[in-house]
């Protein structure tokens, strides 16, 4: 089994700076991140995403796949923190990704 990872990207259509994380992230701010996102790729796992810190506020379940921006589910630049969705979130949105990932992988310094 993969472990879950999600990449949020400060432009839409996955452009600009990006913030990879594999675990739940409280607060954003943290990691310079904070109100930032405008497009995701999840990868693998079922992710929450909220728009504020602590996992409160306005929240929306992303399943894997390429959701091109964020406007559309009234998160562009909204990002607070991000949490694991079998933590046991119910009650929020479920938008579909995008039909396919339209974006161009490139691997970043860190990845193998």
């Amino acid at each position: 089994m993969q472990a879950a990872q999600i990449t949020f990207y400060e432009g839409e259509g996955f452009r600009g700076r990006a913030f990879t994380t594999k675990r739940s992230v409280g607060d954003f701010r943290a990691d310079g991140f904070n109100d930032r996102a405008s497009s995701v790729v999840v990868d693998n796992g079922t992710w929450v995403v909220c728009d504020d810190v602590g996992y409160r506020g306005r929240c929306v379940e992303l399943r894997p796949g390429a959701y091109d921006s964020l406007r559309r589910l009234g998160l562009n630049d909204r990002v607070s923190s991000v949490d694991r969705a079998d933590n046991g979130r119910r009650d929020m949105d479920r938008p579909e990704p995008v039909a396919s990932a339209d974006y161009e992988y490139r691997r970043r310094p860190y990845e193998p």
